[in-house]
């Protein structure tokens, strides 16, 4: 999908993730559009962003599992006002926590797009979409299922 059939994108400086070893493979499978959620091999917990350790064993060990790319908006807020100057054009824009079907209890934090602001609502099922940022990298976005 490219930038110009998106709509309600967040601005594009706001796309730009920083990528270490623990978030690498995550990045790795957006390049390939594959979306995937670390899980620890240790006790089988999800948690995203990828961390350290994990928040329920204190383990370091982490494996990336595909899931469906299906979930449920858990919460969001509508950005109406440019948080930065030139930001003007790309407002509203619609954060949101997402229950992703397979990733739970972790929570992908991404944008709502595709979708008039006022519609979004707590619940709506919603599926990923991907953003071509640059030729070399993906982002995960989600849009009304």
């Amino acid at each position: 999908m490219t930038e110009t059939a998106l709509r309600f994108m967040p601005p594009p400086f706001l796309n730009e993730p920083y990528a270490d070893e623990w978030t690498a493979p995550f990045w790795e499978a957006c390049q390939q559009q594959r979306l995937v959620i670390p899980r620890c091999t240790s006790c089988g917990r999800t948690r995203m962003p990828p961390t350290r350790f994990c928040p329920q064993c204190r383990k370091q060990g982490l494996e990336f599992a595909p899931i469906s790319g299906r979930g449920v908006v858990f919460t969001f807020i509508v950005v109406r006002h440019a948080l930065y100057p030139g930001m003007e054009e790309y407002v509203p824009y619609v954060p949101a926590a997402i229950d992703a079907e397979g990733g739970g209890p972790a929570r992908f934090v991404s944008n709502v797009v595709n979708c008039d602001p006022e519609d979004v609502r707590i619940g709506m099922d919603v599926k990923v979409v991907w953003h071509e940022v640059n030729k070399s990298f993906f982002l995960p976005l989600w849009e009304p299922a």
